[in-house]
């Protein structure tokens, strides 16, 4: 299958109402296929900044990059995803990795697990979306199907 090449900017500045919908805006005018924003602590929430990219734009697609999976249970990010998707008019790409940052998930009170523990729980999360979200539950909500597309952050072997 052939897919087309894309370019996206992963918005790492920190950055609120105004002058957010700025940048997106002109993150679309240079001709971004994506807008995208990282999961950090520290930083603006992901999930409400790719809605307010959405809106603030009318062409690029909107997204995480990457979500920590550590951060969500698989049932709480496929409501989410299900909402964003519908919010954003199906525009939604989901980025979801295993977390490398060990300070960020003591500082959110998740358990720091080994490389391969992180690795198992994101593939559990993984599995767990494809479940939920194939749910007509929450698949009635989505704009896209069988879900938006799914995109995963990682470095390693296993991965």
């Amino acid at each position: 299958m052939t897919r087309p090449f894309r370019f996206a900017v992963n918005m790492v500045t920190p950055a609120v109402g105004g002058e957010w919908r700025k940048r997106c805006r002109r993150a679309e005018e240079l001709g971004y296929d994506v807008i995208q924003v990282a999961d950090h602590l520290g930083m603006p929430a992901p999930l409400p900044s790719v809605v307010a990219a959405a809106y603030a734009t009318e062409r690029p697609r909107v997204g995480p990059f990457v979500l920590n999976a550590a951060f969500w249970t698989p049932a709480l990010l496929a409501r989410e995803i299900a909402t964003v998707d519908a919010l954003t008019d199906g525009r939604l790409e989901v980025g979801l990795g295993t977390g490398y940052v060990r300070e960020e998930h003591e500082r959110a009170g998740v358990a720091w697990r080994t490389p391969g523990g992180r690795v198992d729980h994101l593939a559990r999360t993984v599995r767990e979306l494809e479940r939920l979200l194939g749910d007509e539950a929450l698949a009635g909500q989505l704009v896209q199907r069988p879900r938006p597309p799914l995109l995963i952050g990682a470095k390693g072997d296993r991965m």
